[in-house]
């Protein structure tokens, strides 16, 4: 391997916690807040700490688990920041930011499966009567994503084809991955017989219908439907071994920008315990991960991440994935 390929994954360590700033949103939650009390504070803490695994987890029904609810007393103890902010018709709220590390450890504590940040934007291309979606048709969509820590897009000019999409088009995933950074996207279409639905998951897609309903309420259905397809294919249960060994072929790295934004991408993933490097090319890279999920569910969830696309197997790897600049 290049000297410099070595001096530069012996550096990625700081290009990661820079690179992760943006995954902090997945650990704030805004809740009401009696007054600035101490203990209306911890009580508006531990409510949030609430939403937050909610999130993390996808699952609404989570704090009814057992464990749960006692766990969350310790809550106050995981805060990195907190400010009090205008509530609606004049009352407060808290804003709350987690330690990401802490919640990550609190959830596989209690054995929550969880899809860690950071997380893509899902496009949503929808037709409604045959026309696009607006912004303000699309709020009741939006809102289900966002409780569930899931951010829907809306398509802007140029955007992929939704049929090039569903059918799984190479290029089309690559417009994707390039225009918004995502593997992800939700293929509707309401009309009076009711909807129609694809989620496509960056290595694969799921279809199902829905019944007749007014706009808002099937767009919010359609929002948590996707929501429970993404939660069961991304959020997953700490393995019962302690590492799970796995070899990872990325090609089309041309830069030392590009090795520099994948190893960001691997060392943020909190299932990937360990990176070894194996073998370099003038353009790919040989990795030895070390995961704690199986490595086709990590490389599934890379593949959706908007950086990254399929690539043909390798003989020499277990999965194979592209560069996406």
């Amino acid at each position: 391997m290049r000297a410099w390929v070595w001096i530069l994954l012996a550096c990625l360590a700081c290009a990661a916690a820079g690179a992760a700033a943006g995954a902090d949103a997945l650990y704030h939650a805004t809740v009401p807040v009696a007054d600035a009390g101490g203990a209306a504070r911890d009580q508006a803490i531990v409510q949030a700490a609430g939403a937050v695994l909610v999130q993390l987890s996808g699952d609404p029904q989570v704090l009814s688990r057992p464990g749960v609810a006692t766990a969350l007393r310790s809550a106050p103890g995981l805060v990195k920041d907190y400010r009090y902010v205008p509530g609606g018709s004049g009352s407060l709220a808290l804003d709350v930011g987690f330690d990401s590390q802490a919640l990550l450890t609190l959830a596989r504590q209690l054995d929550l499966p969880i899809w860690p940040a950071p997380r893509p934007p899902v496009l949503a291309l929808v037709n409604v009567d045959g026309q696009p979606v607006t912004a303000a048709e699309a709020a009741p969509l939006l809102a289900a994503g966002a409780a569930r820590g899931i951010r829907f897009v809306l398509p802007q000019a140029g955007a992929p084809a939704a049929a090039a999409l569903a059918a799984g088009d190479a290029q089309a995933m690559a417009a994707l991955a390039r225009g918004y950074r995502t593997g992800l996207a939700l293929i509707g279409t309401l009309a009076a017989g009711g909807g129609r639905w694809t989620l496509v998951t960056g290595t694969g897609q799921q279809s199902w219908q829905s019944p007749v309903t007014g706009t808002a309420t099937a767009l919010a259905a359609a929002g948590n439907a996707a929501a429970d397809r993404l939660v069961a294919r991304f959020a997953a249960a700490p393995e019962a071994a302690a590492a799970v060994p796995g070899r990872l072929w990325v090609g089309h790295l041309r830069t030392a920008q590009d090795y520099a934004g994948l190893m960001a991408l691997l060392r943020r993933d909190p299932r990937i315990q360990g990176i070894q490097p194996v073998q370099a090319s003038h353009d790919a890279l040989l990795l030895l991960l070390t995961l704690d999920a199986p490595l086709a569910t990590v490389t599934a969830d890379l593949a959706a991440s908007g950086h990254l696309v399929g690539a043909p197997a390798r003989p020499d790897a277990d999965m194979a994935l592209d560069w996406v600049r």
